[in-house]
């Protein structure tokens, strides 16, 4: 059995380092061990994710292990006893692994974990860049000599103890795979399981091809369907022979059943690609509500949190300005509202000003029914797929500040489109600081 590397940190970091820690921030200590327990389990989830990544992956945390001092662990009253040098040592030596595990991901965290903990950003930002030279110090502990492959089977094991800690709704901000904890042996069971498991994924791409399609044309997706209903029943004929045949079938049914779901997903994704562009806006969000369905979404309300709304002064063309009005104007249109004054730092996802964000919450606490999605863009300046990865982190980062004033998970959705669907040309700096977006859309 795997050792818990978070159970380790619990008894032989996280009190001492809390203690030290509030002290050196200016902060409770209750407040800075809660923010502790999400910290680590989010840092070494992301170690699980780079690592998982394939040999790159592994060493790069091996580097990063690497340029950590052995004695880190022993040594955590010494490191802060020592001054403020000493600290921005530790914070030093933080920022880089933060950088390397984190990326553009930084700014969901620390606003999850300041809502969460009751710190102040700066705080949460600060510590999680004093956590980590400290995960990283306990890994290669554990770790000694045994390389990459005894880091690859040390961190794989993290991956049920992680799933148990993780606080609920931070994976999806941190971009875990769905399936990122789970210990994959189904897949290894027989051919039929490891079927099933591709049709699922036949089936979701399908159902988000097909959404996408019945913004454009109804007979795009059935023509989907036709030809993919033949293809599950031939990945069900091919598990049956896997399991007839042994191992060997089992092994080329998983195969087959990959290389066909890679050329499904990526047929699927060019049709939907076609009927998108065939209808000019669909991707940008053009929902086709009628308002008879908005008003039976808004039609439930909650009357404690609306009177609490009803004191909020909205400022005019801010998202929440708009979404009010929309209400109240009958839900006339389509219910796609763009942030007016929600700023990052540049080139991050961290935010530095979520006023209109935490009035859309008040919105969404008056309205429990209504479900959201959160669209982030970018202009065309730099690499097109940084472009979407910092969109996609961005609208995580909104849906961390959310759930951090008490919106449920399941009521956010989030997509990162980079640079497509321009609302001004990107020729004028003008323009390009419109294509720099949030919106928020109400979704069925």
């Amino acid at each position: 059995m795997s050792v818990n590397i978070l159970d380790l940190l619990k008894d032989q970091v996280t009190g001492t380092l809390a203690k030290n820690a509030s002290s050196f921030l200016g902060e409770s200590e209750s407040n800075v061990t809660n923010a502790l327990g999400s910290s680590f389990p989010a840092l070494l989830g992301s170690v699980i994710d780079t690592v998982g990544k394939g040999e790159s992956g592994a060493n790069s945390i091996m580097k990063m292990i690497g340029g950590v001092d052995g004695n880190i662990l022993n040594n955590i009253g010494g490191i802060f006893s020592g001054g403020a040098s000493s600290v921005n040592g530790l914070l030093n030596s933080g920022g880089g692994i933060i950088d390397s595990l984190l990326g553009n991901k930084m700014g969901g965290l620390v606003d999850f974990i300041t809502k969460s903990s009751g710190l102040k950003s700066g705080s949460t930002s600060s510590l999680l860049k004093m956590a980590a030279p400290f995960l990283m110090g306990m890994i290669g502990k554990q770790v000694g000599n045994s390389g990459v492959s005894g880091l690859t089977d040390l961190i794989m094991g993290q991956k049920k103890f992680v799933s148990n800690a993780m606080p609920s709704g931070l994976g999806s901000i941190l971009g875990f795979a769905t399936n990122l904890f789970s210990d994959g042996k189904e897949m290894v069971g027989n051919a039929a399981s490891a079927t099933y498991d591709a049709g699922k994924k036949v089936v979701g791409a399908t159902a988000d091809v097909a959404g996408d399609v019945a913004k454009g044309t109804v007979k795009t997706g059935k023509s989907v369907l036709r030809w993919l209903l033949p293809l599950l029943l031939i990945l069900m004929l091919l598990s049956w022979f896997g399991f007839r045949t042994g191992c060997n079938a089992v092994d080329n049914t998983v195969d087959t059943a990959k290389d066909a779901t890679e050329n499904v997903v990526g047929g699927a994704a060019d049709m939907a690609k076609s009927a998108s562009d065939a209808v000019g806006d669909a991707a940008a969000g053009a929902l086709n509500w009628t308002s008879d369905a908005l008003k039976s979404v808004f039609s439930v309300v909650d009357e404690t949190a609306k009177a609490a709304l009803d004191k909020i002064t909205f400022a005019a063309g801010s998202a929440g300005d708009s979404m009010m009005n929309f209400i109240k104007g009958g839900f006339e249109g389509n219910p796609v509202f763009r942030f007016n004054n929600l700023n990052f730092k540049t080139g991050s996802a961290e935010i530095e000003d979520a006023a209109e964000v935490d009035n859309i919450a008040a919105i969404l606490k008056a309205y429990p029914n209504v479900k959201i999605e959160i669209r982030g863009y970018t202009d065309n300046v730099g690499d097109p797929a940084a472009n979407v990865t910092l969109s996609s982190a961005r609208a995580m980062a909104v849906k961390a500040r959310l759930m951090g004033d008490g919106i449920a998970d399941g009521r956010i959705g989030t997509k990162g489109f980079g640079e497509a669907n321009p609302v001004a040309s990107n020729d004028t700096e003008e323009g390009k600081a419109q294509n720099r977006r949030i919106e928020v859309v109400v979704v069925k």
